[in-house]
C-alpha cells in the first residue's frame, strides 16, 4: 500500500508539474513559443488516464490530468481536429462508463471517504466538461470554430453507439434516457432516417425500475437501430460491446450483449471481410470473459451468430489452432454444436472440410484438427442421422491413413502449463485422437439405432490402433453394423468402395477387411451390388501384402454365407484365387484362411466343379496336418474331409492313395492336445476307412476313449493293428514306417502315441498266425528304417 500511495504521489507530483509549465508558458504569450515536448507530456497524461480502473474512484489522477490536458492543448504546436476528437474520445471512453456515483459512494467505508469520492466525481466530471469547451470553443478563428462545429459528422458510429448503448440499462433513470437518446442522435447526426415517433417512445418506457422492462425495452431499440450501423463500423461496436462486457455493471453488461447479438443478427452477412479481425478481437476478450459466466455467454452465442452466416470461414479459423484443443477452443467448438443459429451447418461443414483433406488418401495435420472438433461437435449430442454413412467412412479412412504416424512436432500446442507431480506430458497421436472421435460417432449412431454394440466391445479400438491387427478391429467393426439398417450400409459401402483400389496399402486392407464381414450378410446382397466387390477381392488375393491377401480370401469365403448362388457363377476366380494362397507359407494367417474358405465353399460345388483343383487342393491340404498352429490343422482335417464326397469316378484311385499316407496323421492326432483336433480326426478316420475297404476298422474307432487317455491307446493301435495286419499288410508297413518321422514331434502326446503305435512286440503274440507273420515283417522292416535314420528304437 505504502509503494502505491508513494507511487501516485509521484504521478500528482508530476501532473501538478506539468500544468505549472503549461500554465507559465500559456502567460508568457510568446507567439513564437513552440512548445517541443507537448505531444510527448499529452501521451504521458492520457496513459495516467487509460491506466485508471473502470470501476471505481479513489484517486484524484483522472481529475488533475484532465486539467493538465486542457491547459497543454492550447499551447503551440496547434493540435489538428482530429487529434483535439481523438484526445476528447479517449476520455470520454475512460469517465463515461464509471459506475453511478451512488454506487461509488458505497465504496467507501467512512462518510469522509463518501465525501471524498463525490468531490473528485464532480471535479472529474467538471474537468471532462471545460476540456470538451476549451477543444471545441477557445479558438480565434471562425473556421476552425465552424470546422469544430461540423465535427460530429467525422464520429464514428460504431464506436460511440458500443459505448453508448449499454447504459439504456443504467440504474439510473436519468441516465438511461440519455444514452438512449445519444444512441438515437448519433444517426440523427449523420442523417440516417429512423422510426423517430416509435423510438422516443421506446425511451419513454425507460423510465421503469423493472430490470426486465429495461432489458426489453433496449433489446427493440437495438433491432431497429442496428440494422443502420454502416457495416464497416461494425468491427468498433463489436469491441466496445465486448469491453462492455468485461467492466460494466450486470444490467449494463446484459444489454451489451443483447445489442451486441442483435446487431449480429442484421449485420452478420456482411462481415465477411472483417471476419478474421472480428475473430480475433473475440478470442482475445475470452480469457476475461470466462470469469464472468454471462457475459461468457453472449461472446460464444456472437460466435455461432457470425457462424450462421459464415460457418466455412469460422471453421477454417478454429481449425487453425493448435492441438490438442485447449480448453476455449473446445468450449467454441461445443457451443457452435448447441446453437440452433449455427448447429445446423457446422457439422456438414467439417465433414466437407475432412473429405477435402483425404481426398489423395493421406491424412495431414489439418485432418486431424477436422476429427478433433467433430469429437467436440457430436459429444454435445448433435444428431449423425443423414450424415453417419459419410462420417463413418471418412473415419474410418482416416484411422487408416493415421495408422502408426505420429504427430508432426510443428503442429504441436507449445503453450506451457504447470505439470502435477508424476504427470507425464502426453504426446499428441493421430491415430488415437481418429479413433476416439470414431467411436464417438459410434456411440451417437448406437443411440440413433444405427449401429449396435461390438461382439469385442472396448477391445476393439485397441485393435483398430494397432498396425497388426487393425484388420481385426476393422472386421469387428463390420460386424456392429445393424443389418436392418441396410440403407445407412449400403450409403457406407457407396463411400468405402474405392478402398478396394487405393494407392494407400493401409486403406485398401481396411476396405478388404471391412467388406470380407459384409459379404456374409444375404440382405446386403440382396439390396446392394456386391458383385464388384467380389472381382476386386478376387484381385486382391494376389496382392504381395499378406494381410491384403488374407482380408480378400476371407471375403471370398465368406460369400458362400452371403451369397451361395454366386459361387457356382463365379467359382472359376474363387477358386483360382483361394488356392494360391495355400501356397502363402510364409504367413500362416493366409493358409489357415484359405482353407477356411476352401471348406466353405466346396460345400457349395460337385465334383465336376472342382475338379481342375481337386489334386491340388488335396495335395496342399496334406502338407498342414502337422502345422503347429491348431487352427489349421483344424482347418485342414476338417477340409480334407468334405474333400471326400467331391472325388467323384476320376480322383477316387488318388484320393485313397492320398488317404494311405495321411492315415497315421490322423491316427496319432487321436490324441491331439487340441480336443477339436482329436474329434475331427475321429470323423475323418469314418468317412475314409471306406475308401481303403476297411470298414470293419470303423467298428473299433467306436470304441475310441474320449480325452487324452494315453494308457488306453496302447490298446487301441493293438486293435486297429490286428485288424488292419489281417485286412491290408501294406497299409500296416506304411504307418509303421511312417510312424518314424512323428518320434522327433514337437508334441510330447504325439510322441507318445506313436510309440504306443509301433508297440509291434504285441502283435508277434497274437493267436493269429497271419498276425504274427506281418507284425514280424513289419518290425524288421522297422528296425532297419531305424538303423538307416540312426534312430534308437
Amino acid at each position: 500500500m505504502a509503494v502505491m500511495n508513494k507511487d501516485m504521489d509521484l504521478q500528482m507530483s508530476f501532473i501538478r508539474s506539468i500544468t505549472e509549465i503549461a500554465i507559465a508558458v500559456q502567460d508568457a504569450e510568446d507567439e513564437k513559443f513552440k512548445f517541443s515536448y507537448k505531444e510527448v507530456l499529452l501521451g504521458y497524461m492520457l496513459d495516467f488516464i487509460r491506466d485508471e480502473p473502470l470501476d471505481s474512484l479513489a484517486s484524484p489522477v483522472r481529475w488533475k490530468a484532465l486539467i493538465a490536458i486542457r491547459y497543454l492543448s492550447k499551447l503551440k504546436p496547434q493540435l489538428s481536429l482530429n487529434d483535439h476528437l481523438n484526445i476528447l474520445e479517449e476520455n470520454i471512453r475512460k469517465l463515461l462508463p464509471l459506475p453511478p456515483l451512488e454506487k461509488l459512494k458505497n465504496e467507501g467505508e467512512t462518510d469522509k471517504d463518501k465525501e471524498h469520492i463525490h468531490f473528485l466525481y464532480e471535479r472529474s466530471m467538471d474537468a471532462l466538461g471545460k476540456l470538451l469547451r476549451a477543444m471545441m470553443w477557445d479558438n480565434a478563428k471562425a473556421e476552425d470554430c465552424q470546422e469544430m462545429f461540423n465535427a460530429p459528422e467525422n464520429f464514428k458510429i460504431g464506436s460511440l453507439l458500443g459505448l453508448l448503448a449499454p447504459h439504456s440499462c443504467d440504474t439510473l433513470p436519468s441516465i438511461r434516457q440519455a444514452a438512449a437518446s445519444s444512441a438515437i442522435g448519433l444517426f440523427c447526426i449523420k442523417g440516417i432516417c429512423l422510426e423517430v415517433e416509435r423510438l422516443q417512445d421506446l425511451q419513454e418506457g425507460l423510465q421503469c425500475d423493472d430490470v426486465q422492462v429495461q432489458i426489453k425495452i433496449s433489446s427493440k431499440i437495438a433491432k431497429i437501430v442496428s440494422r443502420l450501423i454502416p457495416s464497416e463500423e461494425m468491427l468498433m461496436f463489436l469491441g466496445e460491446t465486448l469491453d462492455g462486457l468485461e467492466s460494466l455493471n450486470p444490467t449494463c453488461t446484459k444489454a451489451c450483449g443483447v445489442w451486441m447479438i442483435a446487431a449480429l443478427k442484421e449485420q452478420g452477412a456482411a462481415l465477411e471481410d472483417q471476419l478474421l479481425e472480428i475473430l480475433g478481437i473475440i478470442y482475445h476478450h475470452m480469457p476475461v470473459l470466462r470469469q464472468k459466466e454471462e457475459s461468457f455467454q453472449f461472446m460464444l452465442e456472437a460466435i455461432s451468430q457470425i457462424a450462421s452466416f459464415h460457418m466455412d470461414g469460422v471453421v477454417a479459423n478454429l481449425l487453425q489452432k493448435p492441438l490438442p484443443f485447449d480448453r476455449d477452443t473446445k468450449t467454441l467448438w461445443k457451443a457452435l454444436a448447441e446453437n440452433p443459429a449455427s448447429s445446423g451447418k457446422l457439422l456438414q461443414a467439417l465433414i466437407d472440410k475432412l473429405e477435402n483433406e483425404l481426398e489423395d488418401d493421406l491424412a495431414g495435420t489439418e485432418a486431424i484438427s477436422v476429427a478433433c472438433a467433430i469429437y467436440e461437435v457430436v459429444s454435445t449430442g448433435t444428431p449423425v442421422a443423414g450424415l453417419y454413412p459419410k462420417l463413418f467412412a471418412l473415419f474410418l479412412k482416416l484411422v487408416s491413413c493415421t495408422l502408426g504416424q505420429k504427430m508432426p512436432p510443428s503442429t504441436l500446442n507449445r503453450r506451457r502449463r504447470v505439470m502435477q507431480q508424476g504427470e507425464r506430458q502426453q504426446i499428441a497421436d493421430p491415430c488415437r485422437l481418429s479413433i476416439t472421435t470414431l467411436k464417438c460417432v459410434q456411440a451417437q449412431a448406437m443411440k440413433e439405432g444405427l449401429a449396435k454394440e461390438s461382439d469385442e466391445g472396448d477391445n476393439m479400438w485397441t485393435l483398430l490402433s494397432s498396425p497388426s491387427r487393425h484388420h481385426i478391429g476393422v472386421c469387428a467393426l463390420a460386424r456392429s453394423m445393424t443389418v436392418w439398417q441396410h440403407r445407412v450400409i449400403l450409403d457406407i459401402t457407396e463411400q468405402l468402395f474405392p478402398s478396394l483400389t487405393s494407392s494407400s496399402e493401409n486403406y485398401r486392407i481396411t476396405g478388404a477387411a471391412f467388406f470380407s464381414e459384409l459379404m456374409k450378410e444375404p440382405l446386403l446382397w440382396k439390396h446392394g451390388n456386391l458383385r464388384d466387390v467380389l472381382i476386386l477381392m478376387g484381385q486382391s488375393a494376389w496382392d504381395s501384402n499378406a494381410i491384403l491377401r488374407q482380408m480378400a480370401i476371407q471375403g471370398l469365403g465368406n460369400t458362400a454365407s452371403g451369397a451361395p448362388h454366386k459361387v457356382k457363377k463365379h467359382k472359376q476366380i474363387m477358386l483360382e484365387s483361394i488356392v494360391r494362397g495355400l501356397y502363402h507359407l510364409a504367413r500362416t494367417e493366409v493358409v489357415c484362411e484359405s482353407l477356411k474358405a476352401l471348406k466353405k465353399i466346396l460345400e457349395l460345388l460337385t465334383d465336376r466343379d472342382v475338379s481342375f483343383y481337386f489334386k491340388e487342393i488335396v495335395l496342399q491340404t496334406r502338407t498342414f496336418f502337422e502345422d503347429e498352429q491348431d487352427d489349421v490343422r483344424l482347418t485342414a482335417v476338417l477340409l480334407f474331409e468334405n474333400l471326400a464326397s467331391l472325388t467323384g469316378r476320376r480322383w477316387k484311385i488318388f484320393f485313397a492313395e492320398e488317404i494311405k499316407k495321411s492315415l497315421i496323421s490322423f491316427l496319432l492326432h487321436l490324441w491331439d492336445p487340441n480336443p477339436k483336433i482329436r474329434t475331427a480326426c475321429r470323423d475323418v478316420l469314418i468317412i475314409c476307412i471306406p475308401f481303403l475297404g476297411l470298414q470293419e476298422l470303423c467298428g473299433v474307432l467306436d470304441h475310441l476313449p474320449d480325452g487324452q487317455d494315453l494308457p488306453r491307446a496302447r490298446d487301441f493301435y493293438r486293435q486297429f493293428c490286428a485288424k488292419l495286419a489281417k485286412k491290408n499288410q501294406e497299409i500296416l508297413w506304411i504307418l509303421h514306417t511312417h510312424s518314424l518321422t512323428f518320434f522327433s514331434s514337437s508334441w510330447e502326446m504325439i510322441r507318445s502315441a506313436a510309440s504306443k503305435l509301433t508297440g509291434l512286440q504285441a502283435l508277434r503274440q497274437d493267436p493269429c498266425i497271419s498276425v504274427q507273420r506281418a507284425a514280424e515283417a513289419a518290425l524288421q522292416t522297422l528296425l532297419r528304417r531305424c538303423k538307416e535314420m540312426s534312430i534308437h528304437p
